[in-house]
């Protein structure tokens, strides 16, 4: 669908348009699912992701790659 009927009143889309967006959005959706799904099944990650906020909690900045240098290598 070309981004001009994104720009769009609602009210101005033919219902062809207004279909394709809602499919176009619950297909995003559960894209975004998907991977929330893949991340909570994988026992290694949540256990890394469990870790690090233990971290922040705790006030560990030592446990983290400061952002100035993070993004440098992205």
């Amino acid at each position: 669908m070309p981004s001009v009927a994104k720009e769009r009143k609602i009210k101005d889309l033919t219902v062809k348009e207004f279909k394709n967006l809602i499919q176009e959005t619950i297909a995003e959706d559960i894209e975004a699912w998907k991977e929330t799904f893949e991340i909570m099944a994988d026992k290694n990650l949540m256990r890394q992701i469990s870790n690090a906020e233990k971290a922040r909690i705790e006030g560990r900045k030592s446990d983290f790659i400061p952002w100035g240098k993070l993004k440098r290598d992205v």
